[in-house]
């Protein structure tokens, strides 16, 4: 059973259609990523426009929580300047829920 779910994972490098010579894959203690240096048109990442496009974005957290006779959702609606001190809330104690899912939602107009 344990390998046909290893066989079902799809390795998220793998499934971006970025081009060639533009990514490099790595791990960083048990983590895997991508860094990218260009975008899909071959030009490169200008820091102050992602950091602006990113903090008109929020992230909505969904959290599991069990008051001893059944379990609810939580979603929570966080912007992105806040996402590290929500998630740090569940790291420091779990009476606050787990967080089962974390959604990103993007504006609608790019960078």
């Amino acid at each position: 059973m344990c390998d046909d779910t290893n066989d079902k994972v799809i390795d998220f490098a793998k499934k971006s259609n970025i081009a060639d010579g533009n990514q490099q894959k790595s791990f960083v203690k048990e983590f895997q990523y991508v860094k990218l240096t260009k975008d899909d048109n071959g030009n490169s990442f200008k820091e102050d426009s992602l950091v602006e496009y990113a903090k008109r974005s929020f992230y909505i957290v969904t959290v599991v929580k069990n008051n001893g006779i059944c379990a609810a959702l939580y979603k929570y609606k966080v912007p992105y300047d806040a996402l590290l001190n929500f998630l740090n809330e569940f790291r420091i104690t779990e009476s606050n829920g787990k967080i089962i899912d974390i959604k990103r939602h993007v504006p609608e107009d790019l960078a």
